[in-house]
């Protein structure tokens, strides 16, 4: 489908004109990006479990369109969606237990795309900090669930390889030559 009205260079948001280069625009183009990834991910894990809360980030990640188009005014991230990423963050890491030094990502080929989908979400982040300050108005919460969405996001990549059997591969300084 097209309309011809972005050959121009803007896009409608929320029934308001905007360059395809605002802030605003990059940001929600960033989390398309990374819902996409995350559909990826859903097609991809043979888990119930993650798949279902990967599908509850997506639909979430639409809620942050609606709370960043409309200044909070229809839809607001608070910190119950905070406190959901981190309660099923602590689950998946009940299951593997402490980690010692540093990941290094990979394993299985679901741990891997789990760690691609994260550092996905870490260069989201970083740009939402960078939007923020041309965005005053940004609801700050925003912020503080994607750095969480990335802790989630580790702690199943780490429970991924668990399910699979993989021992993770650790950067241990100096031990590696």
């Amino acid at each position: 489908m097209f309309t011809r009205e972005g050959d121009d260079g803007s896009t409608n948001v929320i029934n308001k004109r905007v360059g395809k280069d605002s802030p605003l625009v990059n940001l929600l183009g960033d989390l398309d990006e990374l819902n996409s990834y995350l559909g990826y991910l859903v097609s991809k894990l043979p888990w119930e479990d993650m798949k279902n809360d990967i599908k509850k980030v997506q639909y979430t990640l639409f809620e942050i369109g609606e709370d960043l188009s409309t200044n909070g005014v229809k839809k607001r991230i608070t910190l119950d969606y905070v406190k959901w990423l981190e309660d099923r963050t602590v689950a998946y890491r009940k299951e593997t237990g402490p980690v010692r030094l540093f990941v290094i990502p990979g394993g299985s080929e679901e741990a891997s795309l789990i760690h691609i989908t994260r550092s996905v979400c870490r260069r989201i982040e970083r740009n939402t900090v960078k939007y923020s300050k041309e965005l005053p108005e940004m609801n700050k919460m925003i912020i503080t669930y994607l750095n969480r969405l990335s802790s989630l996001l580790f702690a199943m990549a780490l429970a991924a390889n668990k399910r699979k059997g993989v021992e993770e591969n650790v950067y241990d300084i100096g031990k590696f030559w």
